[in-house]
């Protein structure tokens, strides 16, 4: 009988794992027209083509963090309140939004968004035994393929909804 427990994970080689999966929604905001900056996604529509970011995946207890930021306008209140308003909002973890410190840039802050990403919950001895059989391949290899599917559908719709909110408080304070 298989255990359902958990081998020794390597949190830190996980992120650096989930941080290149997430390469993978880059590409499709790319195919979809949208250009990249090193490092992030810009779009034209939004003022100062501001740069939306997935940052390096950090560790927690249980796992991962998802990290996503970009630059904002709007109330501290305001965006905190959209973005728990949005998907996954059990996993977050922490919403910061603090000033800009370019003195030419007042009204501007910068909002960085954490989600608990239950990493070992979801790599388990099982979980990639059975990973490893249906796609034939190694362990580590079943390791990505957990990763793959667990991680990138939280990533696309967190983004997305991020992506909407400052999009949403860009143009109110383009009208103002």
């Amino acid at each position: 009988m298989a255990s359902n427990a958990t081998a020794e994970l390597n949190l830190a080689r996980i992120g650096e794992e989930i941080d290149i999966l997430l390469t993978e929604i880059y590409g499709e905001y790319v195919a979809e027209g949208s250009p990249t900056k090193l490092g992030g996604l810009r779009f034209l529509d939004v003022p100062s083509a501001k740069t939306f970011a997935f940052e390096k995946s950090k560790i927690y207890d249980d796992g991962n963090l998802l990290v996503i930021s970009a630059p904002a306008v709007g109330e501290e209140k305001t965006l905190t309140k959209q973005i728990k308003s949005g998907p996954h909002s059990k996993a977050l973890d922490e919403v910061v939004v603090r000033k800009s410190s370019d003195a030419g840039k007042g009204n501007k802050s910068f909002v960085e968004v954490t989600y608990k990403l239950p990493t070992t919950k979801w790599l388990t001895n099982d979980a990639i035994q059975k990973a490893a059989e249906k796609e034939q391949c190694n362990g580590n290899e079943a390791v990505t393929v957990v990763l793959k599917h667990e991680v990138l559908p939280v990533a696309r719709e967190v983004m997305a909804h991020f992506i909407q909110v400052i999009r949403e408080n860009t143009k109110d304070a383009a009208i103002i």
